[in-house]
């Protein structure tokens, strides 16, 4: 008996194969303002700034808010990793800026520039370990830690110092940064966008900035993937302290001038661009070069109130009413992509 092999069929295309596609992901508005809507507000207010506000585009206007953002903007880079990472804000930025900065000038009237910015760094180096084990490796809550520092830190400069306020040389190096400009920008904006550009590439392309937004996305899943979290954690920390160490050295040296109350208000500013630039404030999501843009509408934001003659107590009620509605649209915007 001889066996005939079955004759080979020809499969039928599927008339539908609408399960093997990816679903269209229907727009949601509160996720698009929550991570692209700062790019179009920011060319909107500066277009109106522009347009309708007296002076805000002359040339020494511009200057003062370059120079007035870089400082900020270089907390705020540095800070983005510890929001990322899920622990909301690092207060100590307030203690951390202004001690830099007395470092700064102090030292260097006393023993000269390379001294103080290596006693700046020690400090911040400190700061970031301490802030880092605690939130890290003893679990203790992030705000109650780095407030704790900041009093402490803030109590310590004000004890060595006495209140003083301190000057540098009319025509030291500290000087010369403040007032040296490439083309029309002030260097200290020139460092800022620098330094932006380089935590980005931290953030992107290497190991630990994946890691951090891991950490900030899922604790327990980085955890049980072997990830060193409490490492991750105090680097973190550490990135935010040595951007804090920079920004009260660039704040010092707009003014040459450093007292312990220099930095009041710089943790809820930076905070602010750094959610409006549309980093989570619940982790794991966010963007260094984002928070440029957020320090930029917040900034010009500021400005525009000054120009107009809006007080300081108004502008306090903006940037608080900022973070408010940055929140609510990132918590909205977490939901609906949770549903």
């Amino acid at each position: 008996m001889s066996s005939q092999a079955p004759a080979p069929t020809t499969p039928h295309p599927s008339p539908a194969r609408a399960e093997d596609e990816p679903e269209a992901t229907p727009f949601k508005l509160s996720a698009w303002l929550s991570t692209q809507g700062i790019v179009i507000f920011t060319i909107a207010l500066v277009l109106f700034a522009v347009v309708f506000v007296d002076g805000f585009a002359s040339l020494p206007n511009l200057t003062d808010v370059f120079n007035r953002a870089a400082p900020i903007g270089i907390v705020a880079a540095g800070m983005t990793f510890v929001v990322i990472s899920g622990n909301y804000l690092d207060l100590s930025v307030v203690a951390q800026v202004a001690t830099a900065a007395v470092v700064l000038i102090a030292v260097t009237n006393a023993v000269g520039l390379l001294p103080a910015i290596l006693l700046a760094i020690a400090i911040a180096l400190v700061y970031g370990l301490v802030n880092g084990v605690a939130v890290g490796v003893f679990k203790a809550n992030a705000v109650i830690v780095t407030l704790s520092t900041t009093f402490i830190g803030l109590g310590l400069l004000r004890w060595l110092t006495g209140g003083s306020i301190y000057f540098g040389d009319s025509d030291g190096p500290i000087r010369t940064f403040g007032t040296t400009r490439i083309g029309p920008l002030p260097l200290s904006m020139v460092l800022f966008v620098v330094v932006t550009i380089l935590l980005s590439l931290v953030f992107t392309r290497t190991n630990f900035g994946f890691m951090v937004r891991a950490y900030g996305s899922n604790r327990e899943a980085t955890r049980l993937a072997g990830v060193n979290t409490p490492a991750v954690v105090i680097g973190a920390f550490t990135m935010s302290a040595l951007g804090a160490m920079l920004g009260g050295f660039v704040l010092a040296a707009f003014s040459n001038t450093a007292v312990s109350s220099m930095s009041d208000g710089y943790d809820f500013r930076a905070l602010a661009a750094i959610i409006v630039g549309g980093t989570s404030v619940f982790g794991g999501r966010g963007s260094v070069m984002r928070t440029l843009l957020g320090v930029v509408f917040v900034s010009v934001l500021t400005n525009i109130m000054v120009l107009t003659g809006l007080g300081f107590g108004f502008q306090q009620m903006a940037i608080g009413l900022l973070i408010v509605l940055a929140v609510s649209v990132d918590a909205l915007a977490r939901k609906t992509r949770s549903s």
